[in-house]
């Protein structure tokens, strides 16, 4: 017996007594048996658990490992002395509880198959320190151990990113869901978002996960148009959603299901709509001139809620009666316009009452349990007011209906309880991992800790997944599980020494705090998102790059916080410098020290840019002789484009497939006007009439203003 020191574990449990552990060598004949001790028949969750044990011990211990379904399958041929015994006990307990004890020569968990699942979690952790090959590091423990919140998980949103997601990258999602106990998964199936990319007409984000249309053939193939470093040119990947392409959704419902993770679809509405408009007008919004939009729906036209419906019921009938899945998620934020013949007869107000009643109806007579919202609209035109309250009872939707409770920015959300329905808080894990980290530790802190207060029973985080965003994954499993037992701070600290070996892990904690005041919803985080395209492109006034190299050269102050932030990055990083990574979280290590490059390649990128234009502009009102300085000035900018694109091919080996092709599409843009900007530079110094004085330098299209004239190399070649 050794090793003494209780070991970190996420999510912590209620009550552990720890007592250290034994260690069982593999060079003397020893077996471990996994019996499963259940009815007639193991749940398909506790056998999902076995596997995930037997596996996780094959593959880190060369040991014997045997697995019999009841204890009266015991292999009589292995001596009691030889075996170390792991029964996995299926019992009425409480949902999700469950026990682990063990001694010298047994370990015991009780529970439902969920909570069987949740105490093999648990086991896989205490394994970890310690267990190689030749030696297996058993805990000698008791935990008793239940969650706080009855639904805790992520809402994977249908974006740029998630539409490249092979189902095994679901898979991978839904696996590390499971490791932290997290039991549902969000996942939208139906979402559209405006146009983002200049340089791609249909860069609209308008996506199907599941084949439900009427008139499957209108689906249209999509296209990402992206910087690839490892051929040095830019190209177009043509494609559909995997899971649609591939019908993949039932398939990722049952692996989900298996591994005791309930799947809730998200088909959007009335807002965030505008391919089903686009592909079928007749049931599309007008304006006053009773022109189609493209967005959003005529509630009042016969033909929108029969279509809606039909659709809905192919999610029901295919993808959830068949699994036993009984909650829908229908949106229903930011509506953004109302339809003009709508408004004729109705108020916003009745119109969004109406959609959810009709909706909301539909779907409780075709076997739904529970409908879930987005609480921004309802609450900006009902205040979840008396009559709000009196709508669910009348319309039959009291105790069916969930209010999902967002915000991914603002210190404290007001919230509050609605009579006839449930809550459930939305904090973020991050949504643009393509771009740059992004901290939500006190994101999540602030909105459980609201939740609590309010008695909500769930926590379903909004985000675009990333493996990358592991930290914040993690803490959002604390918070659901144990509310008020870790704060942001305190859950660094232990997460430092979950991914770090040694005595680093405090230099870690403090490099996490420093991560925090870089990727943070803050003023730093808005200087980082302007480096990209994402913002958006739609002020002709104010194309992109030229309206961020000309905030840089327009005030010292923003050029000086850019340099603050590099110089932040680069402090981060030296903390972070030092530490061996606890078995099997090498990646966690990686992710962390690559975010910090990555701001600084790209602070780099983007300040070299707008030092060179500076210099450029500046030649021209010194003597003709300082002419000669503008190879050495695009030679300094090629070096930094050289920079970007190991950027980019490193962006390439970390991130995920699905976003690595976000990620170079996001600097694509920044990358070419660099290179717009260092072939101006090397035309101008071999101008011998530039070079003799002969020729002014011209003002450089980075800096142009609309109406001078200029359309330069930007304007034509890279904001088309």
């Amino acid at each position: 017996m050794n090793g003494s020191s209780v070991p970190i574990l996420i999510p912590a449990p209620k009550k552990m007594r720890y007592e250290g552990k034994q260690v069982l060598d593999s060079s003397r004949p020893v077996t471990v048996e996994v019996t499963v001790e259940a009815g007639s028949q193991p749940a398909a969750v506790t056998l999902t658990a076995v596997r995930q044990l037997t596996a996780w011990l094959e593959e880190h211990w060369g040991g014997t490992v045997k697995v019999r379904m009841q204890e009266s399958q015991r292999d009589e041929s292995v001596r009691e002395g030889d075996a170390y015994r792991v029964r996995l006990v299926e019992r009425g307990m409480e949902a999700e509880r469950y026990t682990l004890v063990s001694d010298a020569n047994e370990l015991r968990i009780t529970g439902v198959p969920q909570g069987l699942l949740y105490g093999v979690q648990t086991l896989l952790q205490l394994l970890q320190p310690g267990t190689t090959r030749d030696l297996l590091s058993l805990p000698l423990a008791e935990i008793e151990d239940e969650p706080d919140l009855a639904v805790r998980g992520i809402f994977a949103e249908s974006f740029w990113g998630s539409d490249l997601m092979e189902l095994d990258d679901w898979k991978a999602m839904v696996d590390e869901m499971v490791s932290f106990k997290l039991n549902t998964l969000g996942i939208g199936i139906y979402g559209c978002w405006p146009r983002r990319y200049p340089a791609e007409g249909n860069s609209s984000s308008e996506f199907l996960f599941a084949p439900l249309l009427d008139d499957p053939e209108l689906v249209e193939e999509r296209s990402i148009r992206y910087w690839n470093p490892a051929t040095g040119q830019a190209e177009t990947k043509t494609y559909r959603p995997a899971l649609y392409e591939q019908d993949g959704l039932s398939k990722l419902i049952a692996y989900a299901v298996e591994r005791g993770v309930r799947v809730i679809p998200q088909f959007n509405g009335p807002g965030h709509s505008r391919l089903l408009p686009r592909l079928y007008p007749a049931i599309s919004s007008v304006d006053g001139q009773g022109q189609a939009t493209g967005t959003g729906y005529s509630l009042t036209h016969p033909e929108t809620f029969p279509m809606l419906k039909r659709m809905m019921k192919r999610v029901i009938d295919r993808y959830m009666k068949p699994f036993g899945q009984t909650w829908f998620h229908i949106g229903m934020d930011e509506i953004t316009s109302w339809c003009a013949e709508d408004l004729k007869k109705h108020s916003p107000r009745q119109l969004l009452e109406l959609y959810l009643t009709e909706i909301g109806r539909f779907l409780v007579d075709n076997g739904m349990e529970k409908i879930i919202i987005w609480h921004d609209m309802a609450d900006s035109l009902t205040g979840f007011d008396e009559a709000f309250e009196t709508l669910l009872e009348r319309s039959d939707l009291a105790g069916k209906v969930v209010i999902h409770w967002w915000n991914y920015t603002m210190p404290v959300l007001p919230v509050r309880s609605v009579r006839g329905a449930a809550g459930w808080m939305a904090p973020s894990t991050g949504y643009l991992a393509g771009m740059f980290y992004q901290d939500y530790v006190e994101n999540i802190e602030n909105r459980l800790n609201e939740g609590a207060e309010h008695s909500f029973e769930g926590a379903m985080a909004y985000a675009l997944y990333s493996p990358t965003f592991r930290r914040n994954t993690a803490f959002l499993a604390e918070k659901s599980w144990n509310t008020r037992k870790r704060s942001a701070s305190e859950f660094e600290r232990v997460y430092a020494g979950w991914i770090v070996d040694g005595q680093k892990a405090e230099q870690w904690a403090r490099g996490f705090q420093e991560m925090r005041k870089m990727f943070q919803y803050n003023p730093t985080f808005v200087l980082l998102l302007e480096i990209g395209v994402f913002s958006g492109n739609g002020d002709a006034s104010r194309p992109y790059p030229s309206r961020i190299i000309q905030g840089v050269l327009a005030s010292d102050g923003i050029h000086k916080a850019y340099r603050i932030t590099r110089a932040l990055a680069q402090h981060t990083l030296l903390l972070f410098e030092r530490g061996d990574p606890v078995s099997g979280r090498e990646y966690d290590l990686l992710v962390n020290r690559f975010e910090c490059r990555r701001v600084i390649g790209l602070i780099d990128a983007l300040l070299g840019l707008a030092d060179a234009v500076q210099a450029e502009q500046r030649l021209a009102g010194r003597p003709v002789t300082d002419r000669s300085r503008l190879a050495e000035i695009g030679g300094k900018l090629e070096r930094h484009l050289d920079e970007l694109d190991a950027l980019l091919a490193e962006m390439q080996t970390v991130l995920p497939p699905y976003m690595a092709y976000v990620a170079c599409r996001e600097y694509m843009f920044l990358r070419q006007a660099m290179q717009v900007q260092a072939d101006e530079l090397a035309l101008l110094a071999r101008d011998e009439a530039i070079g003799s004085g002969e020729a002014l330098i011209p003002r450089t299209c980075l800096v142009a203003r609309p109406g001078d004239g200029r359309d330069g190399p930007l304007g034509a070649g890279v904001n088309r």
